[in-house]
């Protein structure tokens, strides 16, 4: 099956139009941005899949999601975390949800049942569609693609020379196509892989990433997938422009005393490329190299683990940038369990600051 195959046209020229990818379960987290935004019956909006698993309650959100597909100004296309109804039967299903929180674990709180209930996989997936094949069925309806005059959206990409004959799970499942290049003469608009992995000098940060040259727009903020992640929204107004709003349920702290950084060059590593080599691991920070990209930084020295092999990586994706705050200002509490130093969000961005600068 291929794009052309599941494929909606879309007029939103002169409409505002409000785009949401990758919303993995957090209708609360969800319904809060679309609050933020204003979303009204007056705009469009477009849901760019991935609406569950990961997140505290995938059952409520796909429902609260299809109540509002009735409405005639909202969209949505599939992503490939919302096709589980369709693979209750595959092998790699109970080992994946070693892993991860899934639409699977909601279920089986609602019926108040563990995997150890069901005699079989076979028994267990028999058991969800008896109740849920009706939302099955309305995935399955979904369109793998949205064009507009001005843009296509579609989950994950597509393919560089003739889009409409993408390969679904292409469409669904393409890593990194922010870095990739495509022949339609319009912006792609895709969710997926978080934002935060294309670095730009060095920074990490959570915020849609436009590349005009390439004609892609990243909007997945990296919602319940990494630690600082955020509920991204991008905004296309009647006359053409963009604006984006986020939401997150990090902590928010007050700064009590400024803290200035004069001369830095940050770094930012992100998944899969974890591999470093040190020496000895220092009380607060320690010299590493980056075995991929043979750059030397200073890493916090907790986000060092060993590989099992006898070497290190870093446990997770990871920035040595020190953030400027202001004594009065308010920051997003990510990780405070580090000694000396706590790693905060300023806006989209994270960084590091000295314990003491914050209350």
């Amino acid at each position: 099956m291929k794009l052309k195959d599941h494929y909606l046209s879309l007029a939103i020229r002169g409409k505002r139009t409000i785009v949401i990818s990758d919303i993995h379960g957090e209708k609360e987290l969800f319904q809060r941005l679309l609050q933020q935004v204003g979303f009204s019956d007056d705009d469009l909006l477009i849901i760019g899949g991935d609406i569950i698993d990961k997140g505290r309650d995938s059952i409520g959100t796909m429902r609260y999601v299809f109540e509002l597909l009735e409405r005639p100004n909202v969209y949505m296309i599939e992503g490939n975390c919302d096709r589980i109804l369709d693979e209750l039967y595959e092998d790699w299903l109970y080992d994946y949800m070693d892993r991860r929180r899934t639409w699977v674990h909601d279920y089986l709180d609602e019926v108040d049942r563990s995997l150890d209930d069901y005699d079989s996989q076979q028994q267990l997936g028999d058991d969800i569609l008896e109740k849920y094949s009706d939302y099955q069925a309305m995935f399955n309806t979904l369109p793998t693609a949205i064009e507009t005059e001005d843009y296509l959206f579609v989950h994950a990409g597509i393919d560089g020379v003739d889009y409409l004959e993408t390969a679904r799970e292409q469409a669904l499942n393409m890593p990194n196509f922010y870095t990739q290049s495509h022949q339609l003469d319009k912006y792609v608009v895709v969710g997926h892989y978080p934002a935060c992995n294309y670095v730009e000098h060095g920074i990490y940060c959570h915020d849609i990433k436009i590349n005009d040259a390439r004609k892609i727009i990243a909007i997945d903020g990296g919602n319940q997938v990494k630690p600082s992640g955020q509920l991204n929204a991008l905004i296309i107004e009647p006359d053409g422009s963009l604006c984006s709003e986020h939401v997150d349920d990090h902590p928010v702290q007050e700064v009590i005393q400024s803290f200035e950084v004069t001369v830095q060059s940050p770094h930012t590593f992100t998944f899969p490329e974890f591999d470093i080599m040190i020496e000895d691991i220092e009380p607060y920070f320690t010299k590493a190299v980056h075995t991929h990209s043979n750059t030397e930084f200073m890493v916090k020295s907790e986000y060092i683990q060993e590989d099992g092999t006898g070497g290190y990586r870093l446990k997770e994706d990871y920035t040595d940038l020190f953030l400027d705050v202001e004594a009065g200002e308010h920051v997003k509490v990510i990780d405070d369990t580090c000694s000396g130093y706590v790693l905060i969000k300023k806006g989209s961005i994270v960084g590091w600051v000295p314990e003491e600068v914050l209350a």
